[in-house]
């Protein structure tokens, strides 16, 4: 009876001890960082995965911002005037037909005269050629006279068709001015739509046909002017995607293509003009504006990560892959760079789905120089 009291004694020890057995963690591994969620935090630590992008080589170039010569207008009167009117202001948009400025001048009077004097001429020589007509038939001997009149009738005629064009280039219609009405000032107008720029007139001066009285100029569609080097130039194509930008803000970026090459070298800096065209629908671009630029040559669908998540140490990449027990760092092999995404070449299928930082990778590179 002793024996078994002290035996269900030790049992019932024996019991207590299994019982009071905490189970042991499980081992971090030397390569794994290990991080809490307030130092995760405080770190901004962000993690993503390797995705599909098109990157490229690419040329870096500069050039400035243009119109086509079809959407740029120098305005200059017909015949001299002085200036009696000014209708617009520099920077005012006017639409194709607008009146800008009215001049006036005594030979715009001497032309109109001189309208009506041809076509009168234009009348008397054509009754006389007809008359000389008429005498020829009854007598061969007028032909001589009839061939004068018909030359001075042709002349009239010619001289009168270019008084009558002159009035309709000044915007004149002759119907008028055979009512006997003369008109005292000829107006210029707008022969496009577009922006007032270079606007060079005042009230009382005197303007030469030579002399340009202003700019319209339409830039809602804009010519990229780009200055690729002589030894650039086998590299381009027509079609290949433009990255540029506006050298005072290099953040704000437009898309475009490569639409014609020169194929003019410029003697002084050996550069070709390459040519694109851009839809400046929202107006910013405006012309004489300098851009800076990236051509996109063999472009490529790679895998890639955004360039904050690699780390460069010893001419070697690294990143971080996202573990159970912490983060892991991986020696891994990179490409192209383009627009903050940086090449992975031949990920691991483990490694595509596996979630990588993207953010916070130096902090965790710190944290590995530490351990070690």
């Amino acid at each position: 009876m002793t024996i078994l009291f002290v035996l269900a004694i030790i049992s019932a020890c024996t019991n207590k001890k299994t019982e009071t057995i905490v189970a042991q963690p499980e081992e971090i591994p030397d390569y794994i960082i290990k991080l809490s969620q307030e130092q995760i935090d405080e770190s901004g630590i962000k993690a993503g995965k390797i995705e599909k992008r098109k990157l490229s080589e690419s040329l870096e170039c500069s050039g400035n911002i243009d119109v086509l010569p079809k959407d740029r207008a120098t305005i200059s009167p017909v015949i001299s005037g002085f200036v009696n009117d000014v209708f617009v202001n520099e920077g005012d948009y006017v639409k194709a037909g607008a009146i800008l400025v009215s001049l006036s001048h005594p030979d715009f009077i001497a032309l109109q005269q001189q309208y009506l004097e041809n076509k009168s001429q234009v009348n008397y020589f054509e009754q006389e050629f007809k008359r000389q007509g008429e005498l020829t038939v009854e007598n061969a001997a007028s032909i001589k006279n009839m061939q004068k009149a018909q030359a001075e009738y042709w002349t009239a005629q010619a001289a009168y068709k270019s008084a009558k064009t002159n009035l309709e280039l000044l915007g004149i219609d002759p119907a008028i001015i055979d009512k006997g009405d003369f008109i005292k000032e000829f107006k210029v107008k707008a022969p496009i739509a577009g922006y007032v720029s270079n606007l060079r007139i005042n009230k009382g001066r005197i303007i030469e046909p030579a002399d340009a009285i202003c700019e319209v100029i339409n830039f809602s569609l804009v010519m990229i002017n780009l200055n690729i080097y002589e030894k650039d130039l086998n590299k381009l194509k027509t079609g290949q995607r433009v990255v540029f930008f506006m050298v005072n803000d290099n953040k704000n970026k437009f898309i475009t293509t490569i639409q014609n090459i020169g194929v003019q070298i410029d003697n002084t800096d050996r550069v070709v003009k390459a040519i694109c065209k851009y839809n400046n629908v929202k107006g910013e671009l405006h012309p004489g504006m300098y851009i800076g630029a990236s051509i996109l040559l063999n472009e490529k669908e790679v895998f890639c990560l955004p360039s904050s998540a690699v780390a460069e140490h010893k001419d070697k990449s690294y990143i971080f892959v996202k573990k159970e027990m912490g983060f892991e760092k991986q020696l891994i092999k990179t490409g192209l760079v383009k627009d903050e995404y940086i090449e992975i070449i031949n990920p691991s299928a483990d490694l595509l789905s596996s979630e990588i930082v993207v953010d916070g990778t130096y902090f965790l590179m710190t944290e590995t120089d530490t351990e070690e």
